[in-house]
């Protein structure tokens, strides 16, 4: 089907914009090669891989959006453009490129349950691999009950406990390196906190969750 000249002047500019991401997000990889991972998050990471392993890809998912957080970021053809950039096999989330997950962070704001469970294993992998490269903030704030809440609740028990263990991971590391944690709490965590004590505020009780793990793990907090 021929392209109107509208969405001709779409694509090329979510040509550009892609082309520029991926530069970006290539020069920054060079930058944090894979971390040498201790034995807890060596095992954290083959846990993830265990508990995903047959995570299906959604038949025509708009998987990954380039980072486009604009108005037009949904012109299909830029889409379907976006989601043919990369070679990496798209029914393997475990083969997503870090040069193309770290460009499409943004994208993850937009992605509908069945997608966002699909890609969500592969971003925790980057991120126990390349803690400095991927964009943690983006990752772990979207896990918050008040934004993901549906999206994560499908999960089996297997899935939820790694991926809660990640965000522990990532809280500790905000401990350490800010003095603090943010106040991000897993569906979860949130009706458990609800249940023990109503009135405790989920900054306070994403800590003592933080707390917990880095004793149990005998982790520095």
């Amino acid at each position: 089907m021929e392209l109107t000249p509208e969405e001709k002047m779409d694509l090329t500019r979510h040509e550009e914009i892609l082309a520029h991401l991926l530069e970006w997000a290539d020069e920054e990889l060079r930058k944090h090669p894979a971390a040498e991972l201790c034995p807890r998050q060596a095992e954290l990471l083959q846990r993830l891989h265990h508990a995903f392993a047959d995570m299906q890809c959604p038949a025509a998912a708009r998987l990954l959006s380039a980072g486009l957080a604009d108005d037009d970021w949904r012109a299909p053809r830029a889409v379907e453009y976006i989601n043919s950039t990369d070679v990496s096999p798209r029914d393997n989330w475990q083969a997503l490129s870090p040069q193309l997950l770290r460009s499409c962070e943004d994208g993850l704001f937009f992605l509908d349950g069945p997608a966002f469970r699909y890609v969500l294993p592969a971003y925790l992998r980057q991120y126990l691999l390349r803690p400095d490269y991927m964009c943690k903030d983006s990752i772990f704030f979207l896990l918050d009950y008040n934004h993901s809440g549906e999206k994560l609740l499908p999960l089996t028990p297997e899935q939820r406990s790694v991926v809660q263990d990640v965000l522990l991971e990532f809280r500790c590391r905000e401990q350490q390196i800010n003095g603090d944690v943010s106040d991000t709490l897993l569906p979860w965590e949130y009706e458990r906190c609800r249940s023990e004590n109503p009135d405790i505020s989920p900054w306070t009780y994403a800590g003592n969750l933080a707390m917990e793990y880095a004793e149990r793990h005998n982790i520095p907090y």
